[in-house]
Parts: structure tokens; sequence; C-alpha cells
């Protein structure tokens, strides 16, 4: 390296340096957040965490996901003295795992621009350059501005480690050849189950290592066609067809699950193809009112020959068969079309998810970024300095667009009131909105709030149930049985949300706690029986499991314990789970059936989950309620000795 190379790689390191700073300065306003949308209920375990043990616990207790995404629980874990502080510090980490990631990201893409046969001097340009600019990309900022999608970008950073190892691996692979392709299997392994242990998109490194090799790296010289082909075939080809084929089984959804979220995978998939335009074009401009969390619900592609859905997945076929025919005449135009889709498999597919999170695009926007700044940068004279003042006005138009975002986001109180004010059909901005106008301007302008969202989109009437909360929680006389009467007519076609069975277990805790009239624990109950009678809920195996643990607790709190053990039984055939093996022993032992505790306890263990880390959390809980029935039946022993003793001595005076 000459020292005119090395004095410009110190010039640009210093400016991603800088880079990094603006960006930390971009996010900082919206460190004085709030917990958003799934924060609480993933997070709330976080209360209870003390010590090792208990921390332990909640980090095996993951239920999301087929991994339970272990290693980003255990970094909440670290933080539980922060949780109830708010989320500030978990903020201060997501930025940092952001920042982290970006440097990650400048050294991966330094390496990939190495071999593509770019000087140094240059390649560090469009690798910082090309992270500096995915940095601040504002569609980018709810993965870290959620708290709970650090699963995201902790699942990014173990996938950047990943790729990184492996290009670097790459580069030297013909000093050895077979020690290096051992090597590069070992690090692709090792890092997609980490990434997969914090989020079950790291399953797709290996898929897009496969992009990289079949559009901007050349075959390595210095391996034999057949047996580079062999390797490629088992380290690189089996895993993306093994993801494949998993989301080609979900195409058709059960009846359950399709009267659940309206539509099947296949809709699902043709509905996506024009959200994955959406998010191009908030990433190409991050306008704030455009982006966040409480986005209308986008319509239903019901065919592909509808007009709109037609044009999008017409586009995207265009681009990705031109993408795969010209990968190796086009190659930057052909990785970004086959990463950004590869990076979308999984969650903007057939999967039974939520339709649209810009979090998706964590991973996936690394393509379209790294194409765009090695196009304009990788270039000489004029078309040089255009490609420089296009990324320079493309660079602080986004710092400035994630500033005002981030400043949005930082006053959850203004923001709550935007929200709503943007997004007027979403039910969980007037929910939100609601919430701060129940602190802020007290229960009469929250209950305005939820009747008026109610009264114009009756599918949402369960949020009446918070109406009814409210009003127990505050005194206020409003006209409960007026509530009830459209409750008892609305909820029967009512969206499916797992929220309305949250609330009716807050009005249940409500009940036992307050003097709510004519509102009681049996009121519960009926508006529960009622929601059951809704065709989107009737059959749902995790919404029968929560209906009949709610009838359960009602059932034990009036005292009815063959009732409680009914529903716990019912509850039990949905979905076993530690909290109702719990509610199980703890009800028998509590009524003296220490045997039928025990005979439980033995039938639990035989049905341990597949997954190593449940089944220990799963064992280790058994056995901890094996403990309590022992020590709770000793006790009551020696309370009946002792009954007995004084009766003998009463006796004998």
């Amino acid at each position: 390296m000459t020292e005119t190379t090395v004095r410009t790689s110190r010039l640009t390191l210093l400016g991603f340096l800088g880079v990094l700073v603006l960006a930390w300065f971009c996010y900082r306003p919206a460190l004085s957040g709030a917990f958003q949308l799934d924060d609480i209920p993933n997070l709330r375990g976080l209360a209870q965490v003390e010590d090792v043990r208990t921390a332990s616990d909640f980090v095996l207790a993951g239920a999301r996901g087929p991994t339970g995404r272990p290693l980003a629980l255990l970094t909440f874990a670290l933080q539980a003295d922060q949780f109830e502080s708010g989320p500030g510090a978990f903020l201060r980490v997501n930025v940092m795992i952001h920042l982290i990631n970006a440097v990650l990201l400048a050294w991966c893409l330094y390496q990939l621009t190495l071999l593509m046969a770019v000087e140094r001097d240059r390649a560090l340009l469009v690798a910082t350059s090309a992270a500096g600019l995915w940095l601040l990309l504002p569609v980018l900022a709810t993965s870290s501005l959620l708290v709970v999608q650090r699963m995201t970008t902790l699942s990014a950073l173990f996938s950047l480690l990943g790729l990184g190892g492996y290009l670097a691996i790459r580069r030297s692979i013909g000093q050895t050849p077979h020690k290096s392709l051992g090597a590069m299997t070992m690090v692709l392994a090792v890092s997609t189950l980490l990434a997969a242990c914090a989020k079950e998109s790291g399953f797709l490194l290996p898929v897009l290592v496969l992009v990289i090799e079949a559009t901007v790296l050349p075959q390595p010289d210095s391996i034999e066609q057949r047996d580079w082909r062999v390797w490629k075939l088992a380290v690189l080809v089996l895993p993306s067809v093994a993801v494949f084929a998993y989301l080609a089984s979900h195409l058709f959804y059960p009846d359950w699950m399709q009267a659940r979220r309206d539509f099947d995978g296949w809709e699902r998939a043709l509905t996506e193809a024009q959200i994955l335009w959406v998010y191009v074009q908030n990433a190409v401009i991050g306008l704030p009112g455009k982006l966040g969390i409480y986005q209308t619900e986008y319509p239903i592609s019901r065919s592909l020959f509808e007009f709109k859905t037609f044009i999008a997945v017409s586009a995207w076929l265009a681009l990705m068969i031109a993408a795969i025919v010209w990968r190796r005449r086009r190659p930057l135009f052909a990785f970004a079309v086959l990463w950004y889709l590869a990076g979308h498999v999984i969650e903007s597919t057939t999967l039974s998810l939520e339709l649209y999170f810009e979090h998706r695009n964590y991973l996936p926007m690394i393509g379209p970024v790294y194409a765009l700044c090695a196009y304009l940068l990788l270039r000489s004279g004029q078309a040089l300095r255009f490609g420089v003042a296009t990324f320079s006005l493309l660079f602080f138009l986004n710092a400035y667009l994630l500033y005002d975002f981030a400043s949005i986001w930082g006053k959850p109180s203004v923001a709550s009131r935007y929200w709503a004010l943007k997004y007027p059909e979403s039910s969980r901005a007037a929910t939100n909105l609601a919430t701060y106008q129940l602190v802020e301007e007290g229960p009469q302008s929250a209950l305005r709030t939820i009747r008026q969202y109610t009264a114009a989109h009756p599918e949402f009437a369960y949020i009446g149930i918070q109406e009814l909360n409210i009003s127990c929680l505050f005194g206020l006389e409003s006209d409960r049985e007026q509530i009830m009467a459209e409750l008892d007519r609305g909820l029967p076609g009512v969206v499916f949300t797992y929220s309305a069975g949250t609330m009716l277990s807050q009005l249940f805790t409500t009940t036992t706690k307050t003097d709510c009239g004519q509102i009681t624990p049996t009121t519960v109950e009926r508006l529960a029986i009622r929601l059951l009678q809704n065709a989107r809920y009737i059959d749902d195996p995790l919404y029968n499991q929560f209906h009949h643990k709610l009838l359960a607790g009602i059932a034990r709190f009036q005292g009815d314990q063959a009732v409680t053990l009914e529903n716990l039984k019912k509850a039990i055939s949905y979905r076993p789970s530690s909290e109702l093996n719990m509610m199980m022993v703890t009800t028998l032992a509590g009524a003296g059936d220490f045997s039928g505790a025990d005979n439980y306890i033995n039938n639990a263990m035989l049905k341990k989950p597949m997954n190593p880390l449940k089944a220990l959390a799963w064992q280790r809980d058994l056995d901890g309620l094996r403990a309590y029935t022992r020590e709770l039946e000793e006790y009551m022993l020696r309370d009946q000795a002792d009954e007995a003793a004084q009766g003998l001595e009463t006796d004998v005076e």
C-alpha cells in the first residue's frame, strides 16, 4: 500500500467513525420513548428475575418461535434490574447493537468488495459508505426502537459475524483450500445456530451466502469445480432447500388459522408482494408520516389477477428472472434483487404472521444499499463526482428523516396523538392514545376515544371490555348495562386478537379487587363464553387454552374445585404449559389430593417439549412442583397430628 492509499484509508475510517457518532445523535431523541406493542407481554417476566435461577427461568421460558429465542432473552435478563425504570436502558443497548452491526457490516462489505477485485482504498470507501447509509435508514428505526426487536438485531449481529468470517476465510482459500472449506462450513454452522437462537430469521444465513456466491463472487481457482459444487450443494443449497420446503409446507393453513387471519398462505404471499414494494418506497424516502408501528391494515389479495397484485407479482418475477439470467453480466443488480427477496423469504411469504412490520427489512435492505453505493462509487471521472453527490444527498436526507422520526418516537404522549391522527383506522393507535389520555386527561377522555372508535369500527367492539375495566377502576357511573349489551352483540363478530383475551383477564382481576356493581367474575365468564362463539376464535388452540385457563381462574376464585379442574384439563388438552402445570398441581395439592398431584407430575414428565432448552425448564419446573407438594403434604400431616394431640389432651382433661 502506498502512503497515499494509507492516508485515504485513514480518512475513510475517520469519516465512518463520524457516521457512527451521527447515528447515535440521530437516535438519541428516541431514548426517552416508551415500551410498545409486544414489549411488555414479552418482558414482564423480568420483574421476577432476582438471581441466576430466576434469570434462567426467564431465558428458558421463551415461547416465540421453535427455538424460544434464548440468546435474545439472555440479553434482556442481564438488564432485569432496569426493567422497572422504563425502556431507556434497553433502548440504549438496542442502539449500540445497531451501531455494532454497522461496523460488522462494513467489515463484511469490505471483504466482499476485495473479493470482487477492487482496490483496498476504494473497497473501504464503498463498504463504509454502504454501512453508513444502511445505518441511517429510517425504515430500519423500529428494529432498534421496539425494545423486543432486539431479537431481530441480535440475530443480524450473529449473521454478520458469520458472514464476515466466511468472507475472510474465502479470501485466503487459495492457501489451504480444503481446510478453508472446513472452516467456512464451521463458521456458517455455528453462526447460523447462534443467529437462530436470537430469532428464526437467522436460518437464512446459508441462503444469503448462496446469493453472494451466485452473483458477485467467482468460483475459487484453487478448488476443483466438482469439489466446489459438492460443497455448495451440501452447505448452501440443501439448507436453502430446507427453508423453502418448510415455507411451502405452510402454504395451506388449517381452517382455524385461516379463520383467525382471514387469509391463507397463498393470499398472504400475494399480499406481501405489494408490501415489499411499499418497503422499497419507504426505504427510498423514509418520511416519518409513512413509517411506524401503527399502520392501517392492508387489504388482502384474494387473487393473482387483481390489478395491483398482478402488477406487483409480475414486477418481482421479472426482476427475479432478470437477476438470475444476468447474475454474471449484471452482478450488482442481481445481488440487490436476490438478497432483498431472500432476506424476506421467511417473514414475508407464507408463514401466518401479521402482514406489515418495517423491522423485517433489517438484513434485506443491505443488498440494495450496497449495490447502489458500489454502482455510484466504483466509477471514475464525472460519473464518480455525480455518484458522490447523489450518495451525499441520500445520506444527509436519511439522517435528517431519521432524527425527525426519533424525535417523534421519544415523546410518547405527543406520538400517540400524531399516530392516531395519521392512522385513524388503526385500533392500536386508538388504544395507545386512550392509554395516554387516561393518565393525562382522565378516564372520560379515554372512554370518549374508545367509544368513538368502536362506534366507527364495530369489528373492534372487543375494546369495549377495556371500557368496562376503566369504568370499574375509576368508579365511573357509566351505563355498564348498555356496554354489556353492545359487547353481547358485537363479540361474536369481532376480528381475532389475543388482546381481547388479555382485556378479559384484566377485567377479571379488577372485579376481584374492586366493587364494580353488577360487573362480577361471573360477568367476565359470560363475556368469555360469548367471545368463544366467534367463528374466528372457536377453534384456535392457543385461544382455547387461554379461555379455559381464564375460566379455571374464575372457578377457583369462586371456590368451585370441580369446575376448576375440568377447565384446567381442557386447557392442557389444547396446549400444555408450565403455568398450567403449576395451576393443576397447586389446585390438587391445595385440596389435599396429593396422590393426584403426584400422578399428574409423573404424566407431565413424559410430555417434555422437543426443544432441549425448553425440556430442561419443563423438568426443573416439575421438580419444583413435586418438592412443593411434598412439603405441603408434610405440613398438613404435622398439622393434623398436632390437632389430634390437642384432642387427646382435651379428652384426658
